[in-house]
């Protein structure tokens, strides 16, 4: 009995590091959520201040039990949004010092604020034009035009994006 009892004891202690590797691996996944949707927000407000914010605002109201990363990557998009709604200072159009972002990212910056954040929903992080449109209160049409332009100014990005630009957000 008592080889059984040690047995259970592992079983135990097995089951709870498995419970430790499965939270290990959600925290690892919340982490590059929060990542992808900083870095989101960032190309949107071109701020990182402001990104950061978003990400704070984002994670304040998320419920982790009741909903996915999704809804999370959605909340930082949304109060990055709202955030260049309501900005009426100058923006930096430039990263901050010390920020180390891939030359392709830091075109996307260069871009004008409508064009970029049109460009960074629509194409890097695959918005629908109908999505875009309500986010940044425009017609899908205009969406879709000022992220063909923002194409056309970032030759390098539009051979990336053949390659699959998921690698870059």
């Amino acid at each position: 009995m008592a080889a059984s009892v040690a047995f259970a004891a592992d079983d135990v202690h097995l089951l709870s590091f498995g419970m430790a590797v499965t939270k290990m691996q959600t925290t690892t996944s919340v982490e590059n959520t929060i990542g992808k949707a900083f870095l989101t927000a960032q190309l949107l407000t071109a701020n990182a201040e402001q990104a950061e914010s978003a990400v704070m605002a984002a994670l304040e109201s998320w419920d982790a039990t009741g909903n996915g990363e999704e809804a999370l990557f959605h909340g930082v998009v949304n109060a990055a949004v709202r955030l260049i709604n309501t900005d009426v200072s100058p923006r930096n159009s430039q990263p901050e010092q010390g920020e180390s972002l891939p030359p392709e990212l830091e075109a996307v910056l260069k871009l004008a604020p409508r064009m970029r954040q049109c460009f960074v929903l629509r194409i890097l992080a695959g918005f629908s034009p109908q999505a875009c449109a309500r986010l940044l209160d425009l017609d899908s049409r205009q969406v879709d035009e000022h992220a063909c332009s923002a194409l056309k100014r970032l030759p390098s990005l539009d051979e990336h994006r053949a390659a699959g630009l998921e690698h870059l957000l």
